[in-house]
């Protein structure tokens, strides 16, 4: 009698583990372009000086798809350092549209070989205080080695693990990334940004110690991820019931919303998080949200006045994300407009043409 793992996992009643289990075994045969663990760090590596998956896709020759999954994993990660495996593997299945789902195991690979296991551990507990003192050395004029040979006499007095020129310049470094935005940004520091550049010297500390040691060190005000407003909302939502893609619709945010005090970058797969996560996001699977109903009455005349959530197709797509359809496994234009979106959108709106990137205009 030949033993079948599905039919297995089918009947086990522990339900809860049967998608983990059954994404384990499915993974373990992977093709090499599908493989998100084996590729995950040198994806990202490239990714960091290289943001067009695509051309990361055709050099390593994977799928653009693997290339897309690892970005978003870490992206998600980087965004909100307290989300869990499992938000990231339902935001995944939702974009990727997955029949089994990635596994957890998965994602815990990718973070590890790309973050680094500090992205799941708090380090030394007195990195933050270390920082303190290095600081007020460093600003009574002291050198890295002197500051070194400072600090751990004080640690020899207390048995405190010792510092070295590396911790040092750790510091430094935070300290002159944050004066220079500063300088441009009156005042405001980019948390993220900094704690980015100094994982790219090899330091290993989390987000949280980058920001306590920012606040501590009084280096200015922390500028914290992107607050969406009504208005903003009410534009994603507009841009997806219109087919758009989320990149197409990033580009267009950006471009909408930008200030000369705040110059917006949002990546796709913010807005795609903030699409399933609080705009689509229901009590229940069949109901529309309470927040996007409130949006489609507040700027009916704005963005949604053609829009009837009586329609089938406009309802489904209210109450669960639908990703625009692809050309070829992707969705080349970023647009989703081989949809016929004419059933339950009526009449374009007016102002469409600006919300499209500049090459798609006439």
């Amino acid at each position: 009698m030949n033993f079948n793992y599905r039919d297995f996992f089918i009947h086990n009643d522990d339900s809860h583990i049967i998608k983990e289990q059954l994404s384990i075994v499915d993974e373990m045969g992977v093709s090499k372009k599908d493989d998100l663990k084996t590729n995950a760090k040198v994806v990202w590596d490239m990714y960091q000086t290289e943001n067009n998956e695509q051309k990361i896709a055709d050099t390593l020759n994977i799928n653009l798809s693997t290339v897309q999954k690892i970005v978003m994993i870490c992206l998600m990660k980087q965004n909100n350092d307290e989300i869990t495996r499992q938000q990231i593997a339902n935001a995944i299945d939702i974009q990727f549209n997955m029949v089994n789902g990635i596994s957890l195991s998965t994602i815990r690979h990718v973070l590890l070989k790309t973050l680094g296991s500090d992205w799941k551990r708090k380090l030394d507990v007195n990195v933050v205080s270390n920082a303190v003192k290095i600081y007020d050395y460093y600003k009574n004029g002291k050198t890295p080695d002197e500051i070194v040979g400072l600090v751990n006499k004080e640690k020899k007095e207390h048995g405190s693990q010792k510092i070295t020129v590396d911790n040092v310049n750790l510091v430094l470094k935070i300290v002159d990334i944050a004066e220079k935005q500063m300088q441009q940004s009156s005042k405001n520091v980019n948390a993220s940004y900094i704690h980015r550049e100094i994982g790219k010297i090899g330091e290993k500390i989390t987000l949280n110690t980058t920001i306590n040691i920012i606040k501590k060190l009084n280096l200015g005000e922390i500028k914290y991820k992107h607050k969406f407003t009504e208005e903003q909302d009410a534009f994603i939502l507009f841009n997806y019931l219109q087919g758009i893609g989320p990149r197409a619709s990033a580009r267009s945010f950006n471009r909408e919303f930008n200030t000369e005090s705040n110059n917006l970058n949002l990546s796709h797969t913010t807005i795609t998080y903030r699409l399933i996560n609080s705009i689509l996001k229901s009590n229940s699977e069949s109901k529309i949200s309470e927040y996007a109903l409130k949006l489609l009455s507040i700027y009916k005349k704005e963005y949604f006045s053609t829009v009837n959530i009586e329609d089938p197709e406009t309802k489904n797509l209210l109450t669960h994300y639908i990703p625009p359809e692809t050309v070829g496994g992707r969705d080349r234009t970023g647009t989703g407009t081989n949809r016929d979106m004419s059933a339950h959108l009526g009449t374009v709106q007016t102002n469409f043409n600006t919300m499209l990137p500049p090459y798609y205009k006439s």
